[in-house]
């Protein structure tokens, strides 16, 4: 009989991992979720860590991702695709870290609070001093505000949180 060794598979559910959330989950969390996987794609991280983005409103459940912020993160070789999900009750406990993008979010997150077993972080805390306390909803927006610097606004300002969290992934994460 030959000797068997226990072999244990890999599953990517043993991953910590880091979740975006955002009112729709359309544009601004899989934005996110795509810096952040390229930032730790190119670290010591890699492989390590999952990101994934979910809205926190099931009315956009399903919904295709936005084809702005398709078309503004594929200029950084970014690319956005599938549809939006909604963030579900194990989404939250399964998170060692949720970033929450918007208002709506943190909301959400207050509300099920005791779901929650990861660290909770508004996404304000990564954005230089003086910002907005989160990244713009590029829905929100007035007639007059220029659609092509909302969305360059967004797309930096989560480059700039992005990096941020990556410098305190051993302390929230890991």
């Amino acid at each position: 009989m030959p000797n068997r060794v226990a072999s244990r598979t890999y599953q990517s559910s043993d991953l910590p991992t880091i979740l975006f959330l955002c009112k729709r989950g359309m544009s601004r969390s899989p934005l996110a979720q795509e810096i952040m996987r390229d930032l730790l794609q190119r670290s010591s991280y890699f492989g390590r860590i999952r990101v994934s983005s979910r809205g926190v409103n099931i009315v956009y459940n399903d919904c295709s991702v936005d084809g702005r912020m398709q078309s503004y993160s594929s200029k950084l070789d970014l690319i956005l695709h599938g549809t939006s999900k909604f963030a579900t009750v194990p989404d939250l406990a399964n998170a060692s870290l949720i970033i929450t993008m918007d208002a709506d979010s943190e909301d959400f997150v207050k509300v099920h609070k005791n779901a929650i077993r990861g660290h909770t972080r508004p996404i304000g805390i990564f954005l230089a001093p003086g910002s907005e306390p989160y990244i713009q909803d590029p829905y929100d927006r007035g007639e007059d505000t220029d659609v092509d610097d909302r969305y360059e606004s967004i797309i930096a300002s989560t480059q700039t949180a992005c990096t941020k969290i990556l410098a305190v992934i051993p302390n929230l994460v890991l």
